[in-house]
């Protein structure tokens, strides 16, 4: 009894053990590669690499266990250092996009949907 009780817990440990490794790594793998993403974007804006995914991914990919390696390297080649994505300043056309467009419903401008008679819509 005891045995098997042992044995499911350690076998529930082990593989969940590798569902929490997977998942961090997979968490990592996308944050380094906005940040890439977001590099080309200020460092080298209108190049090949500005907005390329699959670039990035690759990079990451290939310097996985050297990011130190891959940061100094691209700082190096264009002369700005590497930051993460939320550090780097907005630019204008990004506070436009996301500027929101608020309209005033409690206002009536239309005069002509409230009838003279009243002040309701007659029933057609």
């Amino acid at each position: 009894q005891f045995d098997t009780i042992f044995f499911v817990l350690f076998a529930i440990l082990f593989f969940g053990g590798f569902l929490v490794k997977s998942y961090y790594e997979e968490k990592i793998f996308d944050r380094d590669t906005r940040r890439v993403l977001a590099y080309y974007k200020h460092a080298a804006p209108g190049t090949i690499h500005d907005g390329d995914e699959r670039q990035a991914r690759y990079l990451v990919w290939k310097y996985k266990n050297k990011k130190d390696k891959l940061w100094r390297r691209l700082e190096v080649k264009y002369g700005s250092p590497v930051l993460h994505e939320w550090e780097w300043p907005e630019d204008e056309e990004d506070k436009k996009e996301n500027e929101e467009v608020v309209d005033d419903l409690d206002t009536d401008t239309d005069a002509d949907d409230v009838s003279e008679e009243g002040g309701e819509e007659p029933d057609l």
